[in-house]
């Protein structure tokens, strides 16, 4: 059959073989549609899940980041109300230019200067420095960009022309590569703690009642005169130890009050005495030091020393008061042009400016003394001295000795004065006149005063009991003026009254004028409870001192014993004895006896038993005897 006689096939008319098979074929491929649309249909379901889940977790990280930006607002306002609520300006600006990145809100309380100040002038920082201290803020603008730190205290000027004093700290501030991003700073108002340093370094220098430089303030500006005058050859300098004479006095009977007002009228006396470049300083007490500079020669330090005696001659007014007063003073200066040889430091020149005023006081009152080398060696000696003394009480070295008092209209013995000796080991009996001033100056004294008493009144006791025939004997016990301001002196009196079994009125205290004129108040006390005893009180040495009769009267004295530099005037017929005659007077009118003290001639006697003196006692007596051989010269023996 030619391919014109073919026809078509009709599918009806097919077999059914092959529309089965057509079918299956027209169905697989509809499989694969129906696949490939649910495979597009999955992944639409995922991208709409992961669509949702992304929706969902943008949406978390939105609310996230809402909460951290109000998170970090409330931060922001928290820090930005911190800074602005303290007193000190927190500041951030760009390095070099001066920029601000940020400043709190004390600028104007702490620089007089409102913020916008120095947004609007970026050099304001630097204008108000003030002008002294430029320098120094330059040198440390660039010490901060070398070493990355600032810290200094400067003055600034506020637009009233007000100082203030400012602290700025800052730091240089970089990144991880060490690029300079920015500087931070502190500015801190310093004036008031400023005021209070420099008041506190102020008063630690200087004396509080009279506002003079102090010890310390002293030793420093000597030890710089040492160094500053070491090398020269046509200047030099002095230093002067003044002492007041008496202020104890002043101060115990007019209280230290007017003690105070006493010594800040004595700082303008003695400050008009010197130069402008003179130092007046207060160690304490009464006790001023003055440095004198630029010196021409070593008389105008004595020169200046005249000028100050001379300026305390004037009374001082205290109230309706009128106060006497004179200055002992030692002098260390150039004499010899070898003290820049002796000194090293300020403490070995006032070490000896202290030795020579002591050697003025022993003078008398109103007195100066120049520092020498001998003087060293005494008070070393002096020093040894009363290290020996202390270890001579704990050795019992003191040896007591009595001297008999006679009665002028018996000539009889009617007691004695105790005296102290001291039997040293190595240099035998030493002088009262050596040791009893400087166991004056350690307090010594008390304990020394305190052997004798005991010793004494014993020794009395066993006296009184062997020679009942020669009562009522008597027994004389100095007493130190430290006693009159210390307390224990009665119960001391007590215990020995009833050890002994002493009647008081057998006992007699003898202290001297000077002792109850330093000590008036306190003496006043404590005599008076001395003559609840019955002690009797003796004035020693009476006319030697203040001689004030009102203390006569006002301490109720039993005794009145004239020194014997009256009585060595009692030589020839030509000797002055009123005054003597006026003294023993004076005892008899107040009902006193007087003892006549260092009588060595029978001339002596004679003239004192015409003048009525009631006792005397010396040499032409007897001299003082250790207790044994005073005990053999009272039973009648040969001595």
């Amino acid at each position: 059959m030619t391919p014109e006689s073919k026809k078509p096939i009709n599918p009806n008319l097919l077999p059914l073989e092959v529309l089965v098979n057509q079918q299956a074929e027209q169905l697989s491929e509809a499989n694969k549609e129906l696949s490939q649309a649910k495979a597009q249909v999955k992944q639409l379901r995922d991208a709409n899940v992961a669509l949702k889940e992304e929706l969902n977790h943008s949406q978390t990280l939105e609310e996230e980041l809402s909460i951290n930006q109000e998170a970090l607002r409330f931060q922001q306002d928290r820090i930005h109300s911190i800074l602005g609520s303290i007193d000190d300006v927190v500041w951030s600006m760009l390095p070099h230019v001066g920029q601000i990145l940020y400043i709190n809100d004390a600028t104007q309380k702490v620089y007089g200067y409102p913020i916008s100040a120095f947004l609007e002038n970026l050099n304001l920082w630097q204008e108000i420095v003030y002008s002294e201290d430029k320098q120094r803020f330059d040198a440390s603008q660039k010490e901060l960009y070398i070493t990355g730190e600032q810290d200094i205290e400067y003055r600034i000027v506020w637009p009233n022309g007000e100082i203030h004093w400012v602290r700025v700290r800052a730091r240089l501030m970089k990144d991880e590569q060490g690029k300079l991003l920015r500087i931070d700073g502190l500015t801190t108002e310093t004036t008031e703690s400023k005021k209070i340093r420099e008041q506190l370094y102020y008063d630690s220098l200087h004396d509080k009642l009279t506002g003079l430089p102090n010890r310390t303030l002293l030793m420093n500006r000597i030890d710089q005169a040492i160094r500053q005058y070491q090398h020269s050859q046509d200047k030099c300098f002095a230093v002067l130890f003044l002492d007041l004479d008496g202020f104890k006095v002043i101060n115990d009977s007019m209280g230290h009050l007017v003690g105070d007002r006493f010594l800040i009228d004595i700082t303008h006396r003695l400050s008009q005495c010197l130069g402008s470049r003179d130092t007046l300083a207060r160690l304490g007490g009464d006790e001023f030091v003055i440095l004198l500079e630029n010196l021409d020669t070593a008389n105008d330090a004595i020169v200046t020393a005249d000028r100050i005696h001379q300026g305390l001659k004037s009374p001082i007014l205290l109230g309706k008061e009128e106060i006497f007063v004179s200055a002992s003073i030692g002098i260390v200066v150039d004499v010899a042009q070898n003290w820049r040889d002796r000194y090293g430091q300020a403490a070995e020149l006032l070490r000896d400016a202290d030795i020579a005023m002591y050697r003025a006081k022993a003078k008398g009152q109103g007195q100066s003394q120049v520092f020498d080398a001998s003087m060293y060696a005494y008070a070393v000696k002096r020093l040894q001295l009363a290290n020996d003394l202390q270890r001579a009480i704990e050795r019992q070295e003191f040896l007591v000795y009595y001297q008999p008092i006679i009665s002028l209209a018996s000539d009889r013995i009617q007691g004695f004065e105790a005296l102290v000796r001291w039997k040293h080991p190595e240099k035998g009996l030493v002088s009262p006149a050596d040791f009893i001033p400087v166991a004056e100056e350690t307090d010594t004294i008390l304990k020394i005063d305190e052997l004798v008493l005991r010793n004494a009144c014993s020794q009395l006791s066993i006296w009184q009991a062997q020679f009942p025939e020669l009562a009522p004997l008597s027994m004389n016990v100095n007493l130190s003026s430290k006693h009159l301001s210390k307390p224990g002196l009665i119960a001391i009196l007590d215990e020995v009254l009833a050890i002994t079994g002493l009647d008081g009125r057998t006992l007699k205290l003898e202290i001297t004028e000077s002792a109850v004129i330093e000590n008036t108040k306190i003496a006043v006390e404590i005599l008076q409870q001395v003559k609840q005893r019955n002690i009797a009180i003796c004035l020693d040495d009476f006319g030697t001192g203040y001689s004030s009769l009102s203390y006569l009267d006002c301490f109720s004295f039993d005794t009145l014993k004239i020194d014997r530099s009256f009585i060595e005037r009692l030589v020839g017929d030509n000797d002055k004895c009123e005054i003597i005659k006026a003294i023993i007077n004076l005892g008899l009118d107040l009902d006193m006896n007087v003892v006549a003290e260092g009588v060595e001639t029978q001339q002596q006697m004679d003239k004192l038993k015409a003048l009525s003196c009631s006792s005397g006692q010396g040499y032409g007596y007897s001299p003082p005897l250790k207790s044994d051989i005073m005990t053999t010269l009272l039973e009648g023996k040969q001595v």
